[in-house]
């Protein structure tokens, strides 16, 4: 979806607002494919400001996929925002102030939106924040039950360390 920002005839000061209805393209995490789903669409407010336009872009966003520990559902609720400047006139600004989502005035709001989504998104999508996840050895969802492995052992070559002492003022 693309916004003409010469369209809005804006002078000095004003303000455009509108909320778009805008499907948002799976986003893939660590391997893993989410579906994103924003039900109250995308808020879209566009500022004249001195030497051009301020976007001001900001969704809610439920993103649904499977757990990064344990593989179930997870659904997550995202708060997203995004903030880009688009020159009336080239002069003067560096590259890094310059929006890359809008060229010639014409603001790409899927691509500032799909950037503000996954900038949004943490690390990790997890079912809930204290899941145990699987069980390396055996794939067991530790979050059912334990497993039947049984404590994993000391790796023989970290042995040594075992006996190491850093003094008494430091923890073991």
């Amino acid at each position: 979806m693309f916004i003409d920002l010469n369209d809005l005839a804006l002078r000095g000061g004003e303000r455009h607002q509108r909320v778009y209805s805008l499907d948002v393209a799976p986003v893939v995490l660590g391997g893993a494919g989410y579906q994103v789903l924003v039900p109250d669409g995308v808020k879209v407010a566009v500022n004249r400001v001195a030497g051009g336009f301020l976007l001001d872009v900001s969704l809610d966003a439920r993103v649904y996929g499977p757990c990064a520990r344990c593989l179930q559902e997870a659904v997550l609720e995202v708060h997203a925002e995004q903030q880009e400047f688009a020159a009336t006139a080239k002069g003067g600004w560096e590259g890094t102030e310059l929006s890359e989502f809008i060229e010639e005035l014409v603001a790409d709001i899927s691509a500032i939106t799909r950037e503000a989504l996954v900038l949004a998104l943490p690390a990790q999508i997890v079912c809930a924040p204290e899941c145990k996840g699987l069980c390396p050895r055996c794939g067991h969802d530790l979050n059912v039950g334990c497993c039947a492995c049984g404590p994993e052992g000391i790796d023989e070559r970290w042995g040594v360390l075992k006996d190491l002492r850093l003094g008494d003022d430091v923890a073991p």
